[in-house]
């Protein structure tokens, strides 16, 4: 068992189109204090698309979530081909196992598509609502609560706000309930990365 601390680490969508982004992240990775890093990939543009069909089509809230939990599988998959030494798991038992195995130098992506359909809606203290006041950054959370990670990062874009960086626009509606309880929620613009 490593006794390591679990960092949830949400990776932006948009962070997939940044020409540096897998020097920015494993650089950003390097100068964090030891743990075990479960990395979930935003849907990013690939989300959109929903969002604009379903403004276009009405395909109701139901439908646009699941089509965005899709997605974010596909983000998951890609995100994991960038990061050719991060390990896979599509599981949520079996992300459970790797926990306390993990040394933390092989970040972990998790694709959140199972524990969405089969798991989270079982989990107190209530399910998440299947709106579009959910995105990555609600789901990311809700996986830190369920882990009782220690830290969860979101990693964005853009700087935070000088105030109030987790609510709206800086992250989606429903964070401040997903997020309640979590003590250490960190901002960071990895766009700032890499430094040299």
């Amino acid at each position: 068992m490593s006794g390591l601390p679990i960092r949830v680490v949400k990776v932006g969508g948009s962070l997939f189109g940044y020409a540096r982004f897998v020097a920015a992240l494993n650089e950003w990775l390097a100068e964090q204090p030891p743990a075990v890093n479960v990395l979930i990939a935003g849907g990013g543009k690939l989300a959109d698309v929903i969002r604009e069909a379903d403004a276009a089509w009405g395909l109701g809230d139901e439908a646009a979530h699941w089509l965005c939990v899709d997605v974010m599988g596909v983000s998951a998959r890609l995100l994991a081909t960038l990061l050719a030494e991060s390990r896979w798991e599509a599981a949520w038992d079996g992300l459970l196992e790797l926990l306390p195995a993990s040394d933390g130098r092989q970040p972990i992506v998790f694709c959140p598509v199972q524990f969405l359909r089969e798991i989270e809606a079982s989990l107190p203290p209530r399910p998440l609502p299947h709106s579009w006041s959910v995105t990555s950054d609600s789901i990311a959370a809700r996986i830190a609560q369920a882990l009782s990670a220690d830290e969860l990062v979101l990693l964005k874009s853009t700087d935070p706000p000088d105030q109030a960086a987790d609510r709206p626009p800086y992250v989606d509606d429903h964070f401040a309930v997903a997020g309640r309880g979590l003590t250490h929620v960190q901002f960071v613009n990895l766009r700032r990365f890499p430094r040299a």
